[in-house]
């Protein structure tokens, strides 16, 4: 599955070079996502029964690689696409306090626990320019695959919880111009459904030169408030800071 998404992944990267350079618009922006953690897991419908990321689990800030590119054409009919990829590996060691229970395992108290979580994931979306009048309005669809896990371990206690999931956002872009190359731009994707919520945002401002590099200072919030009351899966955490990237136009 994971090499399919790369497969998709570098053959659009492929339809987007020189053959089709005057049919096909490229932006690509690369760099790194300066990001703090916080939030609780648990496998309980009682709350009281949550797990703190940071002050348990002792999650610790990091920096990481996102990247994404966009690839627009001038088909009205046909949406154009959105790509991405992030790297999240959260990893952390802390203390189990007064001990708790996660994936069915039991943590004694008063233990050094180790955990990592990857929320790693790759999209990939169709939106439509719903307003193209240097003001830009973009609407469609953004996909984020999931194929990591939750491990936690301390003492001969030790679990593995999978997190492998498909999930349909809705998507929506804006760029506002400004002066001197400048463009104030955000996104935003998102989806709420029954007691399960995850939310994607960026705010940047970039800067293009006319040699068509440019970079792009930003703050990204990724928020994953999932719910699996089947698995008595619970995970509600915020992924945010701020990032730099470069960013091409071709």
């Amino acid at each position: 599955m994971m090499i399919m998404r790369k497969l998709i992944f570098l053959a659009c990267f492929l339809m987007a070079g020189p053959v089709f350079a005057d049919f096909v618009g490229l932006r690509v922006s690369g760099g790194m996502f300066d990001y703090e953690a916080s939030g609780t897991l648990r496998d309980s419908a009682n709350p009281a029964d949550q797990i703190d990321v940071k002050s348990t689990l002792g999650i610790q800030d990091d920096t990481e690689f996102l990247g994404y590119a966009y690839i627009e054409h001038p088909v009205p009919a046909l949406p154009n696409i959105r790509l991405g990829t992030t790297s999240l590996k959260l990893a952390g060691t802390g203390n189990t306090g007064g001990g708790f229970t996660y994936n069915g395992t039991v943590f004694p108290g008063a233990q050094s626990v180790t955990s990592s979580a990857d929320l790693s994931h790759t999209e990939i979306g169709l939106y439509y320019e719903i307003i193209d009048i240097g003001f830009d309005l973009d609407l469609g669809l953004n996909v984020k695959f999931f194929d990591g896990s939750i491990s936690l371990t301390s003492g001969g206690a030790s679990t593995t919880d999978t997190f492998d999931e498909t999930v349909p956002m809705l998507y929506a872009g804006i760029n506002i111009p400004l002066a001197g190359g400048f463009s104030l731009t955000g996104d935003i994707s998102t989806l709420a459904v029954n007691d399960s919520e995850i939310t994607d945002y960026f705010v940047r401002l970039r800067y293009v030169t006319d040699f068509m590099l440019g970079a792009e200072l930003g703050y990204r919030s990724f928020t994953l408030d999932f719910e699996d009351t089947d698995a008595n899966e619970y995970i509600d955490v915020e992924v945010s800071g701020p990032y730099l990237a470069v960013h091409f136009v071709f």
